[in-house]
């Protein structure tokens, strides 16, 4: 009777995480990993994976952020309220005034009702909309909705009538509903892949994307044909050299923003360093990595967006030997790099990776950094990681310092209150207004960095 009690007042919890159907396996492996708990519910082509809280562990200790394969993440009640009767509204909000009372939130920021990005899931998209606004209504009424709260109501409907509530920590969850951000399709892309892209400056780069990709910066795409990466940089002035045998399609022909050089993209090598390395080709991922890994270390590009063609199965550890392949080569090369992999909307049987060699003193910090905060910021924290005998470390979006004395560190920001390297940069850009990449010479066709111009002697 007393445990029936304790059970009534402190409900058993978990987590709950959205992804791309078909990859609930690898999102459950990696939800394990990272919070701990047992997985209560993986089905396949589901749309989304729970697993159980840990007693005592009722706080988010990841940030979706750093997650590979998770859209959104919330932490939600273990029971679920059950849609038999025609009345789903006063269910639901019954359910979510006690979850929230038993998790001592007097109010939240706002609610939203979603559903499984699913054919079954997608069914549900008109019921969803329907009870939103009710349940933000009723949570008004009872003056529960206040704009200084950090955390969201989330209600996720099943197309088996159920209804899992929870809530969303503001600061580490996906702002975009179903954890999906929308990019509409430019009429002349040369192909659907530039969504790609967009999406993959969007999520790495967040706020910064206009500081990192200025007008005039070089860029080198890999595997460009038929260009949808290529135009995708175009569009935001950069100068880009294409490499593929394939042709170029629209636009890209003929264009002066764009050099297409005919060549094997594992072969070429740039002439001058370039700000930007993109690489979009259908190769096993570790030989991609490897790679991305030597334009890097080797001083070739600053900066590198690239997309691994992941098996069908072990997903999970092809990630893992890529990242370690990436991070040993950076190592031994004595660079400082950030690195981060995600499982983005617009890939498939894929995920699209992210790597930086910050400059000293520059405030880069991309989003993950920016955003984590409490229990998150600890993992940006290099005493307590676990690295190599040098101290180097590489998980998902963390900052990896040189093992070198001396070496650059992300500075605390100034709204830090103690909290340690990623601390959260209220309202301010991802990289440093002001700070440039480096540029070898003044264009980008030159076949090797311009001379010194010769001052003209004066006439006597």
């Amino acid at each position: 009777m007393t445990t029936k009690n304790v059970a009534t007042t402190a409900p058993e919890l978990a987590w709950l995480g959205y992804c791309r159907a078909g990859f609930e396996r690898d999102l459950g492996i990696e939800l394990q990993g990272r919070l701990g708990g047992a997985i209560i519910e993986a089905e396949a082509n589901a749309g989304f994976v729970r697993i159980s809280c840990p007693i005592g562990r009722a706080k988010f200790h990841a940030s979706v952020h750093d997650l590979i394969f998770a859209r959104q993440l919330l932490l939600t009640c273990d029971s679920v309220v059950a849609l038999t009767s025609n009345d789903r509204v006063n269910p639901i909000f019954e359910a979510l005034t006690r979850f929230l009372a038993s998790q001592g939130i007097d109010h939240v920021v706002d609610c939203r009702v979603e559903y499984p990005d699913t054919n079954d899931g997608k069914a549900l998209s008109r019921s969803a909309k329907a009870i939103e606004p009710r349940i933000r209504e009723l949570l008004t009424e009872a003056g529960m909705l206040a704009g200084d709260s950090k955390y969201r109501a989330m209600i996720l409907l099943t197309p088996d009538k159920r209804a899992h509530i929870g809530v969303a920590e503001m600061q580490l969850s996906s702002q975009d509903r179903l954890g999906i951000p929308r990019f509409r399709m430019p009429a002349d892309a040369p192909s659907r892949s530039t969504l790609k892209l967009a999406e993959a400056i969007h999520v790495f780069l967040g706020s910064g994307q206009d500081e990192a990709l200025q007008p005039d910066m070089r860029a080198v795409d890999l595997g460009a044909a038929p260009g949808g990466w290529t135009w995708q940089l175009m569009q935001r002035g950069l100068r880009i050299t294409a490499v593929d045998n394939a042709s170029l399609k629209g636009d890209l022909v003929n264009n002066a923003m764009v050099k297409h050089i005919r060549a094997d993209g594992f072969k070429y090598a740039p002439n001058v360093p370039v700000d930007w390395l993109v690489c979009d080709m259908v190769e096993q991922p570790a030989r991609v990595a490897k790679l991305v890994a030597k334009w890097l270390a080797s001083g070739w590009a600053r900066c590198a967006i690239f997309n691994l063609k992941l098996p069908m199965k072990r997903r999970n550890e092809e990630v893992e030997r890529c990242r370690q392949i990436i991070g040993e080569a950076l190592g031994e090369a004595g660079k400082s790099y950030i690195l981060q992999v995600k499982q983005l909307y617009h890939d498939r049987e894929e995920v699209t990776g992210f790597v930086m060699l910050p400059s000293r003193g520059e405030r880069f910090a991309h989003n993950v950094v920016a955003r984590d905060k409490s229990a998150s910021a600890s993992q940006y924290r290099p005493k307590k990681a676990h690295g190599d005998a040098n101290g180097n470390v590489g998980a998902k979006g963390e900052i990896v310092k040189k093992a070198e004395k001396g070496a650059a560190r992300p500075p605390k920001s100034a709204s830090s209150s103690g909290t340690g390297w990623g601390a959260p940069v209220s309202a301010s850009p991802a990289l440093k207004r002001g700070s440039t990449l480096p540029r070898a010479a003044a264009s980008p066709w030159s076949v090797k960095p311009l001379p010194k111009r010769k001052k003209a002697k004066q006439a006597l």
